[in-house]
């Protein structure tokens, strides 16, 4: 085959794709495409390969290929792992420290795809993003390189043509495109590993079985297209060529724009298709033909990126990370890029092009001198980086604060009143919220309907549930069951001491999953999240519940944003806002409710939050608006009057009230997650209601 400068074209087009999209610009939003074209291409070029050798010598070397790909592969990988750890341990957060002492280990062993799935890493969620994140594609061609070449060798001994190969690697793909499918719809992953919501979107788009389809179907093609091998082809029009590339280009192009990494439709629909745009560009780049992918595909400086693709992928992410440069801003964009061209290409020019050439293999044949002493330095060097990376402490950023110890408000009771204020919410009730309809009709703020009625008055009582006892201490813990987002989580993990005397905590939290399972959230800062990684959370709401007891769910975080569901925007408290809201409210609820356990909304408290380091999510300007938190919790005050068993609790008053306390980053770290103050505050607040719904049962 020779060097073909256009499939050099393609991989570099398809690299700058990956980096737009990882720097967080919205008009690449399905750049992460270009890693299926990767696929694409390197299944056709190194079966093209194997065939050329097998067809040389009537057989494989096995040791070569492998040989010839580690050199290729395996010295640039070692630079970029050497630096991000000594960044890291130099001047890296204790969060990136502990992030890297997970995914080294991996990485190392070019499995970085089944540490994120296994860890329960989502490819796509919020939050300070791990520095080693992008190896995943790497070692899924890895894993390829190691396995597809056995796979060669027995197609090539069992099948007597190339179009039976063609068809059975074909047929593969086919079955990777169905698990793909399977495990996203809901199905079991191979040998019966269960995976739900995040896991199966995370499974579908990491891993080898589900993304080996771009890959074998680059293999099927190059069994049957190698069209240099008839130079007569040279001879026939270029238009229907170009017009296939253009063509191809263009389903490329519109896919890197608007493709959701997380929509249905991309697994198997839009990646398949993907796969044989990439196809349909690569045949026509190969053909001897093709004048118009030479002159597209062929131009020498997206060449010269293409030739420099690999050390581009490993080295923009990590320094766009460093950088900041992955929220879509322009100008650290611009600087973490001349960076990366700066690195990649020293490490191109120093490291990448010499061992490829065997300069490594040439002087360590002659035994040249010091040859040992590189060898002594290099193994002590690598075993102190590890040791040190081994000795980096396990952090979680929503563990903080000094010590706090539980207190009730009485050893031995609380008074019936103490139990009834707590009991109680005063609010103003909004017009058109609706509630679900299970309140029945002789509740004076609810019509037959289940309608709130706003009567004119400022502000309306709702007393739950309709009796009040005297608390006494309970006799066993209380089943405490903390449902929510990450502020749920943030309360379950800080709680003070003491409070297993009380109660029996499980921490039923899933970060960034509010009651909603599809959508994406928005920020008026170039922000959204999509909740399609929250899919089957509520399966886990339900599992927690199981077991009884009372559930305390901590919302607000991400439901004082709009929603947009299936392309249509809802704004923050519109009808349709509130609607949805409610609806999916109730369905969460109801699963609970299902399950034996009682359910308490807490009151969403005002937030002050603040760009501080490692919160991963900006200070969105939404969360600091009371009057956002305030109909809010009117609509979660209102649902909790109208449905039975259903509690709203109220919250501490100085999140509202006080400022000093409100803005204290001991309290709450970045304005929005509890520390342990923060959730001493909270706990002892509303430990008398919680106690008097587990009593009245």
């Amino acid at each position: 085959m020779g060097h073909q400068p256009g499939l050099d074209g393609l991989r570099g087009l398809s690299v700058l794709a990956v980096i737009a999209y990882h720097a967080g610009f919205s008009a690449f939003h399905g750049g992460f495409l270009g890693v299926e074209v990767f696929f694409v291409v390197s299944g056709y070029l190194i079966t093209t390969l194997l065939l050329e050798e097998h067809e040389r010598s009537a057989a494989v070397s096995l040791r070569s290929f492998w040989v010839r790909r580690a050199r290729r592969l395996l010295p640039a990988l070692a630079v970029v792992l050497i630096a991000t750890t000594l960044w890291v341990l130099l001047w890296g957060s204790p969060e990136q420290a502990s992030q890297l002492r997970r995914d080294l280990p991996w990485a190392v062993g070019y499995l970085a795809n089944w540490g994120q799935i296994l860890g329960d890493v989502p490819y796509f969620a919020s939050g300070d993003p791990p520095l080693l994140r992008h190896l995943w594609s790497l070692a899924v061609e890895e894993q390829w390189y190691v396995v597809w070449p056995l796979v060669f060798a027995w197609l090539m001994r069992r099948t007597r043509s190339d179009g039976r190969r063609a068809r059975r690697a074909l047929s593969g793909a086919v079955v990777a495109y169905a698990l793909g499918w399977w495990v996203v719809r809901g199905g079991a992953t191979p040998m019966g590993w269960p995976v739900s919501g995040a896991d199966r979107i995370n499974f579908a788009y990491l891993s080898t079985p589900t993304r080996a389809s771009g890959l074998l179907l680059g293999a099927a093609a190059a069994f049957v297209w190698r069209p240099w091998r008839r130079p007569g082809l040279g001879r026939l029009p270029s238009r229907p060529l170009d017009l296939a590339l253009g063509l191809s280009l263009g389903v490329l192009g519109s896919a890197v724009i608007g493709a959701d990494l997380t929509a249905g439709y991309m697994y198997p629909g839009l990646l398949a298709v993907t796969a044989v745009a990439s196809l349909v560009a690569i045949g026509v780049s190969v053909h001897p033909a093709a004048t118009g992918a030479r002159f597209v595909l062929g131009n020498r400086w997206i060449v010269a990126v293409g030739r420099r693709s690999y050390g581009l992928y490993l080295w923009h992410w990590p320094v766009f990370v460093v950088m900041g440069a992955t929220d879509g801003r322009l100008g650290p964009f611009v600087v973490a890029s001349m960076v990366t061209v700066i690195l990649s290409e020293v490490a191109y020019r120093v490291v990448e092009v010499p061992l490829r050439s065997g300069l490594l293999g040439r002087w360590w044949r002659r035994r040249a001198p010091g040859r040992r002493a590189v060898v002594a330095v290099s193994v002590v060097g690598v075993l102190t980086l590890s040791v040190a990376v081994a000795a980096v402490d396990e952090f979680d950023p929503s563990v903080g604060g000094a010590e706090q110890e539980f207190a009730l408000a009485s050893a031995d009771s609380v008074d019936p009143a103490v139990l009834d204020e707590t009991m109680k919410v005063s609010t103003t009730v909004v017009e058109d919220v609706p509630t679900a309809p299970t309140t029945p009709a002789s509740d004076p703020t609810v019509s037959s309907e289940g309608d709130l009625i706003d009567d004119g008055s400022p502000a309306t009582t709702l007393v739950a549930p309709p009796t009040t006892v005297p608390l006494a201490l309970p006799e066993e813990p209380v089943r405490l069951v903390i449902l929510g987002d990450s502020q749920a989580g943030s309360l379950a993990v800080n709680l003070p001491s003491g409070i297993e005397e009380f109660f029996d905590v499980v921490d039923g939290s899933s970060d960034g999953c509010s009651v909603h399972e599809s959508g994406v959230v928005r920020s008026r800062l170039p922000f959204a999240l999509d909740m399609a990684m929250c899919d089957g959370v509520l399966d886990r709401w339900e599992r927690r519940a199981a077991s009884g007891g009372v559930a305390l769910v901590v919302l607000g975080a991400w439901d004082v944003l709009d929603l947009e569901v299936d392309g249509v925007s809802r704004p923050f408290a519109s009808l349709e806002w509130n609607s949805l809201f409610v609806e999916r409210l109730d369905t969460a609820v109801s699963r609970v409710l299902d399950a034996g356990a009682t359910v308490a909304l807490l009151e969403v408290a005002c937030m002050r939050p603040v760009d501080v380091e490692g919160a991963g999510v900006p200070a969105l300007p939404e969360r600091g608006e009371d009057d956002r938190v305030a109909h809010l919790n009117s609509v979660l005050a209102g649902y909790a009057a109208a449905t039975d068993g259903v509690t709203f609790v109220e919250g501490p008053d100085a999140w509202c009230a006080d400022e000093v306390i409100a803005t204290d980053l001991d309290y709450r770290w970045d304005g929005v997650h509890v520390y342990r103050p923060g959730a001493k505050l909270i706990i002892e607040t509303v430990a008398p209601a919680l106690l008097g719904l587990a009593a009245v049962g």
